[in-house]
């Protein structure tokens, strides 16, 4: 019972919900399951062990420096499609959990708010891809939110 790849207490990054702690990890019918606690929700979440699927390790350290960059750097181009198609798009993006393909979205609706003003949601969407970010570098970079929002806006502008 609970060979597990994750520790208690540990921090783990839950596809499209950000942040959790390992708060702990029970036994219920015979699998064995990780009780996560989101950060900034007040909600929890059981994972089973065996799906390392829903849940990965922040990016390392080494990592950080990379997502600024990338979503400092202004040349790219933004797909021309539909909202629907982006819509979709977006949302399998958020579900995946990499950081790069959120930092994929935060910088393509960053883009496009520049012109224009974001639907309600390309809104919601910009959002919550800019706070999974967030989350995830306050906890890679042994930050505080408030340091990584300030050099987020730079990257962005």
């Amino acid at each position: 019972m609970f060979q597990t790849n994750y520790q208690l207490n540990e921090r783990v990054i839950f596809r499209g919900q950000g942040v959790a702690e390992i708060i702990n990890i029970v036994e219920r019918n015979n699998l064995d399951y990780y009780v996560l606690k989101v950060f900034n929700k007040d909600v929890e979440f059981m994972v089973p062990t065996s799906n390392q699927t829903s849940i990965r390790r922040p990016i390392p350290e080494t990592e950080v420096k990379e997502i600024f960059d990338f979503l400092g750097d202004k040349d790219f181009e933004i797909k021309k499609s539909n909202w629907n198609k982006r819509l979709r798009e977006y949302t399998e993006k958020l579900k995946n959990g990499s950081i790069y393909d959120v930092a994929t979205i935060l910088k393509e609706l960053s883009f496009a708010k520049m012109s224009k003003k974001l639907s309600f949601s390309e809104d919601k969407i910009y959002k919550q891809a800019k706070e999974l970010i967030i989350q995830e570098l306050v906890v890679s970079d042994n930050s505080n939110k408030s340091v990584i929002e300030i050099k987020l806006e730079e990257c962005l502008k």
